[in-house]
């Protein structure tokens, strides 16, 4: 994850300055793009939470809300959930998640920058490298083009709409 570390550090102070509601968007676009580039998991207890987690996040969205608002049922299932997230990548998704649900003041810039962390941690666990270096992760497609979304969906919510970006 050295890479991710040196791509993204210098967005980290600037995330504060998307608004709260901007920034579960920003998230979600990252989770759900992070979910499909992931390809099927495949224990359905953990391909369930997390459709049911991520609808309620763009519900969320649409609502304009700071933070995915989750039922007490579905927070209380989350540790059982976890300990069936075995498959590679899985239990970072999971993670995401409940970094969005369990924000008490919204959203923060600092939570929104785990959820990216966690994302990526994620994809680069799916990619099974032989080992994790700077060199192992520029030359994975995967790892590379994870940093460019994740920095493109940073800019744009940074991006005052009609600006130039």
């Amino acid at each position: 994850m050295l890479l991710w570390d040196q791509e993204l550090a210098p967005v980290r102070e600037e995330l504060p300055a998307i608004p709260a509601p901007q920034r579960l968007a920003l998230a979600m676009a990252a989770m759900e793009w992070t979910r499909d580039a992931m390809g099927r998991i495949e224990t359905p207890e953990v391909r369930d939470y997390l459709d049911r987690a991520l609808t309620a996040g763009r519900d969320a969205v649409s609502a304009g809300r700071d933070r995915i608002e989750l039922s007490d049922e579905t927070l209380d299932e989350y540790e059982d959930v976890l300990d069936l997230a075995d498959e590679p990548g899985a239990s970072h998704l999971l993670s995401a998640v409940l970094a969005c649900a369990d924000a008490p003041e919204g959203l923060t810039g600092e939570v929104l920058y785990g959820v990216l962390s966690f994302c990526y941690e994620g994809l680069l666990d799916r990619a099974e490298l032989p080992e994790w270096t700077v060199e192992a992760e520029r030359a994975n497609a995967r790892c590379v083009e994870t940093i460019a979304v994740q920095k493109r969906l940073v800019q744009d919510a940074l991006t005052p709409a009609g600006g130039s970006g």
